[in-house]
């Protein structure tokens, strides 16, 4: 089995009454605000046009910002979804963005040389200064609790602190041999924490600049960095698939939150209790138990789910659609991406592989029985709601057979080329292989985490392709008839 993931999350955020938790990330264009009394996703905001890199809540919880790789920002109301504004905040992607304590100005950084920090009032979204930061791109920028500085750290291996009404460098903290990709004020404002490239957290005198601490434990780059509302935690996450908790201030190694099989690109800390979330590129964000470590549940924002797949003619591309009508294109043999929306190419033409088709998952969520027709249009295999696929005569409609499942209602049905195999995909997210002539379940694949929308067999029927509503496309190789 292959994964092709579109769906991964990159950046986290809690409103400050600790009600809601904004995901969002790649492969989508959207925030997805999430109830954190349920654990469901309450509101969905979309307008990017690229993944979104980062998100911070107004001091109030009325209002979030975010930023894109599509080069803008938006502020946006979350009560009603509404976009406030939307400024073009650089020529590329915009890496993070952060709300001043008072609510008033919105900071954003992001890639270009000179990299740029750019302040916008957040009653209108213009610009109210704009500062050379670094020589090379701005990765990160937050501000201080009181709102007087703002930490900023860059590709060029430095984290500034800034003077917000000056717009001055008031310290340069150099020691880091990376890029500087995460910063974070502890809640009194004393320290500064960056996390970097180089595998190291370290932590910073706010008032001298001064280097107080290297942390070291994770085995590769360390993504994000935050700190406990009562600032005696600091939690990080990187590309060793590991969150990692430190005492503060004396930096010890105080635990590891483990079960992610992606980077943890983003970490937040609850507001008013102990737990903290970790996001990754495995399309699941995981809630814990800071004092404990103890997992408490995983989430699957839904950033962007897959609708379609479809294979080519030679059976050597694996096209997927996202519920956007976004193509993505991977090579089968090595699956690495070679085409996405921005690409032409992304937008497959249609293909003629035999077997039917299925219908679209997400665009409407009025089920309709899925049907395909048989290679030499005899008959048809029709999922049930009750989770049965039927075969039927094709021009009598006819039920000749009952192929019986779990009770989960089937979202969509494919024939193989040769017209020997049926395959279904289910609302549980695991897809059933039935053998047409014995008329018996072959094989049950399982590994999407949400329904299965769509199915595609390759051209000669070695190779299956599944999307789903987890954001994910699954290649899966269909095992051998030993029946004949």
């Amino acid at each position: 089995m292959r994964t092709f993931g579109i769906g991964q999350v990159l950046a986290l955020a809690f409103s400050p009454d600790g009600q809601l938790l904004a995901a969002a990330g790649r492969g989508g264009s959207s925030v997805q605000l999430i109830d954190t009394s349920t654990w469901e996703v309450l509101r969905t905001l979309e307008g990017h046009t690229d993944a979104v890199t980062s998100v911070a809540f107004g001091s109030d919880g009325q209002s979030l910002a975010s930023g894109s790789a599509d080069g803008t920002v938006r502020l946006w109301e979350v009560t009603s979804g509404a976009v406030r504004w939307t400024s073009v905040a650089a020529p590329g992607p915009v890496w993070s963005v952060a709300v001043s304590p008072t609510g008033a100005v919105v900071a954003s950084g992001g890639a270009g040389s000179p990299g740029q920090i750019k302040l916008w009032a957040a009653s209108t979204g213009e610009v109210v200064r704009e500062v050379e930061a670094h020589p090379w791109s701005v990765a990160c920028v937050a501000f201080h609790p009181h709102g007087d500085l703002l930490a900023s750290g860059s590709w060029d291996q430095k984290v500034r602190l800034w003077s917000v009404p000056e717009g001055r460098i008031v310290h340069t903290l150099d020691g880091h041999v990376d890029h500087v990709v995460s910063v974070a004020f502890s809640p009194g404002g004393e320290l500064v924490a960056s996390a970097s490239v180089d595998k190291t957290v370290r932590l910073w005198e706010t008032a001298t600049g001064r280097p107080l601490r290297t942390l070291r434990g994770h085995t590769a780059p360390v993504l994000a960095v935050t700190f406990s509302p009562d600032g005696t935690v600091l939690v990080s996450g990187g590309t060793d698939q590991m969150a990692r908790l430190w005492t503060v201030p004396a930096g010890a190694a105080a635990g590891t939150l483990s079960g992610h099989v992606g980077w943890v690109n983003a970490v937040a800390c609850h507001p008013r209790t102990d737990l903290v979330a970790t996001a990754s590129e495995d399309q699941s964000v995981r809630v814990w138990h800071l004092g404990s470590g103890s997992f408490v549940r995983s989430i699957f924002p839904r950033l962007n789910w897959v609708d379609r797949v479809r294979f080519d003619s030679e059976g050597a591309v694996l096209a997927a659609r996202t519920r956007e009508g976004k193509w993505f294109q991977w090579d089968v043999h090595t699956g690495r991406l070679v085409a996405t929306p921005q690409d032409k190419r992304a937008a497959p033409s249609p293909v003629g592989v035999p077997g039917g088709s299925s219908p679209l998952g997400g665009v409407s969520r009025r089920w309709v029985p899925p049907s395909a027709t048989s290679p030499d249009e005899t008959w048809e295999a029709v999922g049930g709601a009750d989770g049965t696929v039927e075969i039927r005569g094709a021009a009598t409609r006819q039920v000749l057979h009952t192929l019986r499942g779990p009770p989960e209602r089937v979202e969509c049905v494919v024939i193989s080329p040769d017209g020997t195999t049926i395959a279904s995909g289910s609302w549980d997210g695991t897809i059933r292989l039935w053998d047409v002539r014995r008329r018996a379940e072959r094989a049950v694949f399982a590994g999407h985490t949400d329904w299965v929308s769509g199915l595609a067999f390759s051209p000669d029927g070695s190779l299956l392709a599944s999307a789903s509503r987890d954001g994910v496309a699954k290649l899966w190789v269909v095992p051998e008839d030993r029946s004949i």
